[in-house]
């Protein structure tokens, strides 16, 4: 056996590493609704079960699975809709508002700095001429991207079924590839790998719920118009940790700032998303996500940066949950173990999964 030195080993590593990623980008439209397909069937394993023990032959219990998860999906982008075209029903009163806003900024900049209206409004004209000509270009790829995505996305019910259909055909094609011996150690790993990602996701979703409940309560509170969807979006914000609870904040505190006669409103909406922050990270992540997946703040970080540069939008999203899917699977083995211990929150070089009996010897 040929061993390599270690600064070649680097940089077979860095080589592997830049490919994956050169790999990731590329085959993007490809990818993301085959990882958005595995994640959906990780969810509906359980209800395609439960079809199943009731007495539905297994392929037409998926199919029930799959119908039910796009009317849930579907019911919730109806919802969404709503909303949004409640809130572009308001866009001429919010333009208003904030034309008035601007007026009084200007007429404060006039007296404090002495630079007069027709300077700064040269000055914005001449940055919102830059900003569409960088915006029609983000707008163009934004829509080709979209398009081929949306051709892609209608396979994911595909995708979902087979992945569900043929899980044993997978996991036997799993056993043939590794030696005889190690079959029911990988298997073990698969299937606890499957069952705490399972309970991740599942937890993140109610996690996004509870945070958007108690923000619309606070926005309600306060009497803030559109109270709903700016929870929805400070909640699903939240997930990045640190930056989300600035940027969802500023959608509150800028409804609030044009809407309210008083200023303290939009600084009370801020106050409203830290306070629900401080809940999250304390109390609620640790008992509704739990402590089998526990992802550390800088990892997050990465992820969804990462993510955002790979994938946009959807890579800033799945790579969540696909970060702590790789969590389970490198506290799964002892080699790996202190990639998932880098990764992790826990301070005990010890991985927090629930392993099988067979699996928990081979940790000891």
């Amino acid at each position: 056996m040929i061993t390599l030195p270690g600064y070649l080993k680097l940089a077979v590593v860095l080589l592997i590493t830049f490919m994956v990623i050169a790999f990731l980008y590329v085959a993007s439209a490809f990818l993301i609704p085959l990882v958005f397909a595995i994640l959906l069937s990780f969810l509906l394993l359980p209800v395609s079960r439960f079809l199943n023990r009731k007495g539905l032959h297994h392929g037409i219990a998926i199919v029930l699975s799959i119908l039910l998860a796009f009317v849930v999906i579907g019911s919730i982008a109806f919802f969404f809709y709503t909303q949004i075209q409640s809130f572009a029903d308001d866009g001429p009163m919010l333009k208003e508002k904030f034309n008035e806003k601007i007026t009084d900024v200007q007429q404060y900049i006039s007296q404090k700095f002495s630079i007069s209206k027709r300077e700064q409004k040269q000055f914005v004209d001449e940055q919102t001429e830059s900003l569409k000509d960088s915006g029609g270009n983000y707008l163009s790829t934004f829509f080709s991207f979209t398009g081929t995505m949306l051709a892609a996305i209608s396979l994911i019910p595909i995708y979902i079924f087979f992945f569900t259909y043929y899980k044993k055909k997978i996991k036997t094609f799993i056993c043939k590839l590794i030696p005889e011996s190690q079959n029911k150690y990988v298997i073990g790993v698969i299937g606890t790998t499957a069952k705490v990602s399972q309970k991740y996701i599942q937890g993140l979703l109610i996690d996004i719920g509870i945070l958007a409940v108690l923000n619309y309560i606070g926005f309600q509170l306060l009497g803030i118009e559109h109270a709903i969807l700016l929870a929805l979006m400070a909640a699903i914000l939240n997930l990045v940790p640190y930056i989300g609870v600035f940027i969802g904040s500023i959608f509150p505190f800028a409804m609030a700032l044009l809407t309210k006669d008083e200023t303290w409103v939009a600084f009370a909406a801020v106050g409203v998303c830290v306070v629900v922050q401080f809940l999250d990270n304390n109390f609620i992540t640790p008992k509704v996500v739990g402590s089998s997946v526990s992802i550390n703040p800088l990892a997050t970080l990465l992820a969804i940066i990462v993510g955002g540069f790979i994938w946009g939008v959807m890579g800033m999203m799945l790579f969540i949950p696909l970060l702590g899917m790789a969590k389970v699977v490198l506290d799964s083995f002892p080699a790996s173990q202190p990639y998932g211990y880098l990764i992790g929150e826990e301070e005990e070089y010890k991985p927090k999964i629930n392993l099988p009996a067979f699996l928990k010897k081979r940790f000891s």
